[in-house]
Parts: structure tokens; C-alpha cells; sequence
């Protein structure tokens, strides 16, 4: 392929995307024109939902959670614990 075609093959695909991209904002531009109306709609015919509780977790599952960290802090202070109990007790080299 010379020089010249692969040179014309790339303004080819430069237009191409410049196109596509006029395209996708003039979608844009239309969409939430759209999407507004149909909010309008969906709100007049159904009923107003529910809002969830803000941080819609359980006490139990909350505890359960707390429990498993305490329980992994746990093993941590253990391990600190057995490495410094380690390190104090190094035979004296002879």
C-alpha cells in the first residue's frame, strides 16, 4: 500500500468518526427531551414508591459483621503477641 492510499484511508476514517460523533451529540440532544416525558408519564399513572431506609442493614447483620472483625483483630494480636514472644526468647549463640 503506498503512501498516498494509506493517507486517504485514514481521512476516510477520520470523517467516519467525525460523523459518528455529530451523530451521538444530536442524540444526546434529543434524548433527554424523551426520556422527560416519559418520567411525566410513568409518574402520573403509577404510584408514588417507597424510599429504601438509608443504610439498609439488619442490627443482626450488623453485629455479625462487628463480631467477624473483632474476630480477625483478634487473630492479628495473637500472631504480634507470639512473634514478639519469639524474638525475646533467641537462644544466645555459643
Amino acid at each position: 500500500m503506498s503512501t498516498k492510499q494509506l493517507l486517504a484511508e485514514i481521512e476516510r476514517g477520520i470523517n467516519a468518526l467525525q460523523k459518528a460523533h455529530a451523530l451521538c451529540l444530536k442524540g444526546e440532544a434529543v434524548a433527554p427531551k424523551v426520556k422527560a416525558t416519559a418520567t411525566k408519564t410513568a409518574k402520573a399513572t403509577k404510584a408514588p414508591a417507597k424510599k429504601a431506609a438509608r443504610g439498609g442493614m439488619s442490627d443482626e447483620g450488623r453485629a455479625k459483621i462487628a463480631a467477624a472483625q473483632q474476630k480477625r483483630w483478634a487473630k492479628v494480636r495473637r500472631a504480634k503477641k507470639k512473634a514478639a514472644k519469639a524474638a525475646l526468647f533467641v537462644p544466645a549463640a555459643e
